[in-house]
């Protein structure tokens, strides 16, 4: 009887220990981390970052600087030289003189010799040689007898001489046309010129420059009579008295085509191109028109 109660308590024992024993639970997956969690519930997209090239981008041009065209510098003109030039008269004198060719125009050219004022020499034409030059008139200017580079002694009659001989040589020049000459003088060089105009009937004009009815014994009355028809253009200032006077007498004398222009306060002579700045034009628009 004892051993059944034995069994019969140990069996009571047994059926209460199951019952008061807890099931565990089956086995289950790991819980996710809490971050994996985040990534899962929330509704934003995930964002990823792009890996980084490792390419280098090439460098952009930069643009060429624009070219302008720069216009041709124009051609530069040519120069006007006075050549010194050496002539040896009949009696043996040197004449020293200037020649100014013109660069712009084909030869032959007409030719104008320039004769100084007493005691001046040729020098005092230079800018005025230019100009004519310029305009397609050969020049030579000549230091007359006892003046400048040319020496000997002063004497008018043998100047007369002197400047024929000049005329010669340039108009037997290929390049000067014989036919188209004339003599610009001042002063005591313009009463050379109209004389030198008489010597040579092929020469087409004169220009005075305040010429006087006498100067050092070299007169003109007789000399525009014999000048003739050709044409003449005597230019004189007002103040300059006898000038003044001897210019109008003159042209009273002319038997041609004579222009007398008559200014106030220009003085005499070559110093009249300076003073009267229009002065140089006229006469060349007049040398055009007569050596044309």
């Amino acid at each position: 009887m004892k051993r059944i109660w034995v069994i019969g308590f140990l069996v009571t024992l047994s059926f209460a220990a199951c019952q008061s024993t807890p099931i565990s639970p089956s086995p289950t997956a790991s819980p996710l981390p809490e971050s994996a969690e985040t990534i899962v519930k929330t509704d934003e997209p995930v964002q990823t970052t792009e890996p980084t090239s490792t390419e280098t981008s090439e460098p952009e041009e930069e643009p060429l600087p624009e070219i302008t065209a720069t216009p041709d510098e124009p051609e530069e003109e040519a120069s006007i030289t006075g050549v010194r030039e050496e002539l040896e008269n009949p009696d043996g004198l040197v004449l020293v003189g200037t020649l100014y060719a013109p660069v712009d125009s084909e030869p032959p050219w007409p030719g104008v010799i320039l004769l100084h004022m007493l005691w001046s020499d040729r020098t005092v034409w230079e800018d005025y040689a230019h100009e004519l030059a310029g305009n397609g008139i050969a020049v030579f200017a000549l230091d007359m007898r006892g003046h400048g580079e040319t020496g000997g002694e002063v004497n008018w009659d043998l100047a007369e001489e002197d400047i024929q001989f000049v005329w010669e040589n340039l108009s037997d020049r290929p390049d000067i046309d014989a036919n188209r000459t004339g003599i610009i003088g001042a002063s005591i060089g313009a009463n050379m010129a109209l004389i030198s105009g008489v010597n040579e009937p092929q020469i087409r004009t004169v220009v005075l420059l305040s010429p006087g009815l006498s100067y050092a014994g070299v007169e003109t009355s007789d000399a525009m009579f014999a000048y003739g028809e050709r044409p003449v253009f005597i230019v004189a200032s007002e103040e300059d008295t006898y000038s003044a006077d001897s210019s109008r007498t003159l042209q009273e004398l002319a038997v041609g085509d004579s222009r007398l222009e008559m200014f106030q306060g220009a003085g005499h002579g070559t110093n009249m191109l300076e003073n009267e700045p229009g002065l140089g034009a006229e006469v060349i628009e007049y040398l055009k028109e007569f050596l044309e």
